[in-house]
């Protein structure tokens, strides 16, 4: 009830009061005094969680008694404002009185207290849109374009193996479509990523025209996407997809989906910010989300409300956008860097509907689910298994086709300055990570301590780590002190390949990851490293190990995807010139040098140098090593020259020399690269440096392997490189340094 004074709700002690709290202390009838206890309120309601609520109390009572249930606790503020307090309650609901006497009057404040689980989200599924009928330009045999649309992810629409020809174009017709609110792009699920769709246009005919018009070009960057209709297509006849490049010069898709939405009745939007539900609207109050009349956004703006939704803080976070890896990897001329530059620290589980508020800024944003533990190289799971969810702005309901770790796909040319995107994880387990950017070190334990899952994710800086719970627990004491010892390992790659220099630095991070399959010791490959925890998990997760000799193996394999093709990485070199980084990182890290302790230098002084043997025919990988290490000691330690530096810029920004053949002998073989890195060694260190290549065997007529292996380097070819070096008149080393080690390099300095 209401009065007119400030809208206060004055209690009198009359008969049909006592008559309602019949429990409640009685008040003095017989007095004639004019006190009096005014409650701004006349019910508090809470909800299972625990909270504080206000009331006033005006009063001339000098002395004012109050009483409250067990589970409620009264504070006076401060004047005429009080409190109310309850804890986490999830059990069946609670109600009582709070009292407020003195010796003549007595006002009651009813209170209840709401628990049991949270409510079930109740919307129904949007509705799948069938297709009539499809035709593709192109397809594989057995891969028809009927497979796109059969419901099954496991079969897949694929193009031409022997010649695809872009645009692949795939169209599908459709005969009852009268509003489609969005379609669903799903990649291949076999762990394979040949045909994901890259650049294409979307073509529709729509409002009963038979005329395609343009509707959007697009890059789904090799993921899963979905793309909506705003505003909604009506009577669509036709959708068409002109796809203009897709990875491995291939088109392929597992599954396309076209939907009509059942959109909630209630407008989350006049209570939260965003599509996220992550946050209220200013001048929402706690009075407001009370009249909501849907229980669970009712529920859910209470969370968010009382700071209790996201007490993680993983369900609720912003994402940013990446460039894509492959972009840098062709700029650079190396392998690319991470997929999982996201990770959200949820893990779902197969079987699971995942619920997932989104407010995607008109991105094109997807999932990616990761479980590790099922890698089998055998079966054709080298790196798990992985499922992809594209999403868009709003509710996402998904049903989970597999456990694993999820990680957000969204990348942009722009990058970090692409708008930010808001994802709000209503459902899932929260596994957490660590990430150095975000966290304090003696967050380590307490995350790691907390996952649900098999394994975590530790974020550095320029590298990422997936590994087993168990072994971080074993190995890793201090996760910040390791993940930084790992970007240090990899900001001394970029370092020798000129990247700071040259400021191309890769925006993605390096991802080094558990292979639960023993197949392979180590390896890199394309987006990742791998590792076994067979008899190396102590070396590569032990930060005392890592620093010392247990360093090469990873250091190793991060060379690999930095190995700048083919100008240090013609037939033959893959396991030498990787070497190179592995060196560089190894003496940075103060150990001592490989080609020392292991004696190869003295090995190839004995068996290559100066022989007349072609470098390429020397079976030591380290033997083979020496002299591109040498040239490091020499005209970078010796001379100060930023030798590597440049000839890795050189060769990112000029390759010229890899179109055409020889002009002596037109010969097309690997060879050629070789030749053109004694050009390109002498160009950059402005020296003559070709006494020093024919001592090591790199200006020695080769004729080696056969077909695509084949290796050749002809007299003729040597002959004419050696004369166009002489027309540069390059001075000649100071020194004949043919030499030079790590343990002498001081003496090349006098």
């Amino acid at each position: 009830m209401k009065n007119s004074k400030k809208n206060f709700i004055v209690i009198t002690c009359i008969l049909a009061v006592l008559c309602m709290f019949a429990s409640c202390s009685q008040p003095n009838n017989n007095s004639t005094s004019e006190a009096y206890i005014i409650v701004s309120l006349e019910q508090l309601e809470f909800g299972p969680y625990a909270e504080t609520r206000t009331f006033l109390v005006e009063t001339n009572v000098v002395k004012l008694d109050i009483h409250s249930p067990y589970w409620c606790t009264v504070t006076n503020e401060g004047a005429s404002r009080y409190s109310a307090a309850v804890s986490d309650f999830s059990g069946t609901e609670q109600k009582g009185v709070i009292v407020l006497s003195s010796p003549e009057y007595t006002s009651y404040l009813n209170i209840t207290q709401y628990g049991g689980e949270p409510p079930v989200f109740e919307v129904g599924d949007d509705i799948k849109i069938p297709v009539a009928s499809a035709t593709a330009s192109e397809a594989r045999s057995g891969e028809w374009i009927e497979r796109s649309f059969d419901g099954n992810m496991g079969t897949l629409y694929h193009s031409s193996w022997s010649n695809t020809v872009f645009p692949v174009i795939l169209t599908y017709h459709f005969n009852n479509a009268d509003r489609m609110d969005y379609l669903m792009y799903h990649t291949r699920t076999d762990n394979s990523t040949n045909g994901n769709f890259r650049e294409l246009e979307i073509w529709v005919a729509d409002n009963g025209d038979s005329v395609l018009r343009k509707y959007g070009s697009y890059n789904f960057n090799g993921s899963s996407a979905r793309v909506s209709f705003d505003p909604a297509l009506v009577n669509t006849a036709t959708v068409e997809f002109r796809v203009f490049s897709g990875q491995g010069g291939f088109a392929s898709c597992a599954e396309m989906e076209f939907y009509r939405k059942t959109p909630a009745e209630f407008d989350y939007l006049t209570v939260f910010e965003d599509h996220s539900c992550s946050s209220i609207k200013a001048g929402v109050t706690r009075d407001i989300i009370d009249a909501i009349p849907d229980a669970f956004f009712k529920d859910l703006a209470l969370k968010v409300f009382l700071n209790v939704h996201d007490v993680t803080g993983f369900r609720s976070q912003e994402y940013r956008a990446w460039v894509h890896p492959d972009i840098q990897a062709a700029a650079n001329k190396t392998a690319a860097y991470s997929l999982r530059d996201n990770p959200t620290g949820i893990f779902v589980n197969n079987g699971d509907e995942l619920l997932i508020f989104a407010d995607l800024q008109g991105q094109l944003v997807s999932l990616t689910s990761q479980d590790l533990t099922s890698s089998s190289w055998s079966a054709g799971r080298p790196w798990g298994t992985h499922h992809h969810y594209p999403l868009s702005s709003g509710i996402n309901k998904i049903d989970i086709r597999g456990d694993g770790l999820l990680y957000v796909q969204y990348y942009s040319p722009l990058g970090e300055d692409a708008p930010k995107i808001k994802l709000n994880f209503i459902t899932g387990e929260v596994n957490g990570y660590f990430d150095v950017q975000k966290h304090q070190r003696e967050d380590w334990n307490r995350l790691l301590n907390n996952a649900v899952a098999g394994d975590f994710d530790l974020v550095g800086q320029f590298t990422h780590l997936t590994f087993p719970v168990a072994s971080f627990k074993t190995y890793t004491q201090d996760g910040m002190a390791l993940v930084e010892k790992y970007d240090e390992m990899v900001k001394l790659q970029h370092e020798l390949m000129g990247l700071y220099k040259y400021d191309r630095v890769f925006k993605n991070r390096l991802y080094f990851h558990i292979d639960y399959d023993d197949t392979y010791y180590m390896y890199a490959t394309s987006y990742r490293t791998g590792y076994t925890m067979t008899g190396i998990a102590a070396g590569i997760l032990d930060l005392a190990r890592f620093s010392g000799n247990a360093i090469w193996g990873p250091a190793h394999e991060a060379g690999h995807v930095n190995q700048v093709r083919p100008g240090v990485n013609w037939r033959g070199m893959t396991e030498v010139t990787v070497n190179i980084y592995s060196m560089y990182v190894q003496r940075s890290f103060g150990n001592q040098s490989r080609l020392v302790s292991d004696g190869t230098y003295t090995k190839a002084f004995n068996s290559l140098m100066d022989k007349n043997k072609p470098h390429n025919e020397e079976t030591d990988l380290f033997i083979k090593l020496v002299p591109f290490w040498q040239l490091n000691l020499y005209l970078h330690d010796v001379l100060g020259k930023d030798f590597y530096p440049d000839l890795f810029y050189e060769y990112m920004t000029n390759d010229g020399y890899m179109a055409s053949p020889d002009p002596v002998t037109g010969a097309i073989t690997d060879g050629r690269f070789q030749l053109h890195f004694v050009r390109t060694s002498c160009k950059i260190a402005n020296l003559d440096l070709t006494e020093f290549f024919e001592k090591w065997g790199f200006l020695t007529p080769v004729n080696t392997g056969s077909g695509n292996s084949q290796f050749t380097i002809t007299q003729s070819q040597i002959d004419a490189l050696k004369a166009e070096i002489a027309g540069k008149n390059y001075p000649k080393p100071a020194r004949d340094f043919t030499r030079i080690t790590d343990d002498n390099l001081e003496e090349f300095k006098e």
